[in-house]
């Protein structure tokens, strides 16, 4: 099979070679002048929509730095996020030592044993005797049902599901509405570096049909069902490696380089093959794991990341694991139809102290769709976090301008434990008509179009003008006495940080000219 080819090879790699990530020092500004060569139209949309700024984290790592960095090792890719490469060297290479290089850190260096799969299958049969809307249970005990009846389905939302391999998607009939309605937006296998999705392991096609899948014989339907999906497959079932962390952040940035509003996540890293790359629950802090600074690195793009919290609670980790402690993410635990936690549930809090898990859906006992086509239970916090995706993204339909954060807090706050979190049940099971009504009462933002922060500064100021576009501007920044003290051209939606260790300390006026009109933006900020 390709994948096992894929598998020696890499392998043979690992023996004699080591990966560092190198993290590069600040880039240049200019490259926020054309964010469009960076990000695609629909992503530039959604940010717009949402008001998230466009920043220097979205734009690409300088060609010339890349070019002198090979000169010691292969590249193996870049983060535009975390501003650092992923870089292959000889054991006897000495580190390179270049002025645009800001640290090194040692990422990997060991081939991995093979593992099994990623979650066990409870038997199950295509049940055609008469029964409709098999998993109703999964979608009731979320009220998800009462979205789809007022036309709540998902449709515009982009989800991205990042796992093991998709195999069959393409060809079973339960998933043929997806492709037939054009919205499928394609695929990518990040393991082997080349676009066969449909196939490896199996897990991720098990994700996807909670969300998306239907079969009308038995009346099953996803719980997005007009969702539109990008596949990204991550996560090499047969190991376990920080290297697969490394592939869940360049998926999770070329999701928002495509205008994504979800990422599902049916994935957690702990231990791994080579015990030296092994996690501590000390390190589950949201900031520590490769996967959980990618995951809430995401959600700062206005992103909602859905993950499973894990399936370490009857282990002796028995703690959820990365990316599920991020922040601003939702991390989701598995109960049964009962309400009941299941006992493989990983448990909370983060190693700083925070709820976790965020919120339990039915995990124990799921209703799936299997590579046959027969509908199936299948258990794990695998199967929980796509029926919160296929919450979060209906909810979102009803508003598409929100960021993601919104339609996080919605799902906290409708939770049957909101009053009371823990770390088993986190905030409990969201309630989806509750989560719509805080979601509508939400009024839109009085805030203004130019926004000042921190105000007043010290060192830096940061500047975003959400106006809607990406039109230019002169920006001129004025001393009381009318003096400029900074000049530059800017673009709309993007933001900037200004250095003013060198002004004097008094109130400035920033002062915004667009290219064409005669409108223009005045804001004030004191300097400590």
């Amino acid at each position: 099979m390709r994948w096992v080819t894929g598998l020696l090879w890499i392998g043979g790699l690992f023996a004699q070679r080591s990966l560092y990530l190198i993290y590069f020092t600040e880039k240049p500004d200019s490259l926020l002048l054309y964010p469009e060569r960076y990000l695609s139209p629909i992503a530039l949309e959604r940010r717009r929509l949402q008001s998230v700024p466009i920043t220097l984290s979205d734009m690409p790592i300088p060609d010339e730095w890349l070019q002198k960095l090979s000169a010691y090792g292969a590249v193996w890719g870049v983060s535009r996020w975390l501003n650092a490469a992923l870089v292959e060297l000889k054991e006897e290479q000495p580190l390179p030592a270049l002025p645009f290089i800001s640290c090194i850190e040692p990422f990997s260096r060991v081939r991995h044993a093979s593992r099994g799969s990623l979650a066990g299958l409870y038997p199950g049969t295509k049940n055609g005797n008469g029964i409709t809307h098999i998993n109703r249970v999964q979608l009731e005990q979320l009220h998800l049902h009462t979205l789809h009846s007022l036309g709540y389905k998902g449709q515009g939302i982009r989800i991205a599901i990042l796992d093991a391999g998709f195999p069959f998607m393409n060809q079973l009939p339960e998933f043929q509405p997806l492709f037939q309605n054009g919205r499928y937006l394609g695929g990518y296998d990040f393991v082997d570096r080349d676009s066969s999705i449909f196939e490896d392991n199996p897990h991720g096609t098990q994700v996807a049909s909670v969300i998306v899948g239907e079969d009308p014989e038995t009346g099953y339907i996803g719980g997005a069902p007009e969702a539109h999906v990008l596949l990204a497959r991550t996560e090499n079932a047969l190991s376990e490696s920080r290297l697969e962390e490394w592939n869940w952040m360049q998926a999770a940035e070329w999701a928002d380089s495509l205008g994504i509003y979800i990422i599902q996540s049916s994935l957690g890293y702990s231990t791994f093959d080579d015990p030296a790359e092994n996690y501590t629950y000390a390190d589950m802090n949201g900031h520590t794991a490769l996967s959980s600074r990618a995951a809430a690195l995401a959600a700062q793009k206005g992103m909602l990341v859905v993950t499973s919290a894990g399936n370490e609670g009857s282990s002796s980790w028995r703690y959820i694991t990365a990316p599920a402690d991020a922040d601003s993410i939702v991390a989701v635990g598995a109960i049964n139809s009962s309400g009941e936690v299941a006992p493989f549930s990983s448990r909370g809090p983060t190693s700083d102290g925070r709820y976790k898990p965020d919120v339990v859906a039915l995990g124990w006992g799921t209703y799936i769709i299997g590579l046959s086509g027969e509908v199936q239970q299948a258990s794990g916090t695998s199967f929980s976090a796509p029926l919160i995706t296929s919450l979060a993204a209906c909810l979102w339909q009803s508003k598409p301008s929100l960021p993601g954060w919104h339609i996080r807090e919605a799902l906290l706050r409708s939770a049957d434990r909101a009053s009371a979190p823990d770390n088993t049940y986190g905030y409990g099971i969201p309630h989806a008509e509750k989560a719509l009504k805080i979601l509508q009462a939400l009024k839109p933002s009085s805030a203004p179009i130019l926004q000042l922060y921190p105000n007043p500064a010290s060192s830096h100021l940061t500047l975003f003008l959400a106006d809607g576009e990406l039109g230019w501007y002169n920006l001129e920044v004025y001393d009381t006495n009318g003096r400029s003290v900074f000049r530059s051209v800017y673009r709309g939606m993007t933001e900037i940080s200004i250095p003013i260790q060198a002004w004097n300390k008094g109130a400035y006026f920033v002062q915004l000219i667009p290219y064409q009109g005669d409108r223009y933006f005045d804001g004030i900020f004191v300097k400590i």
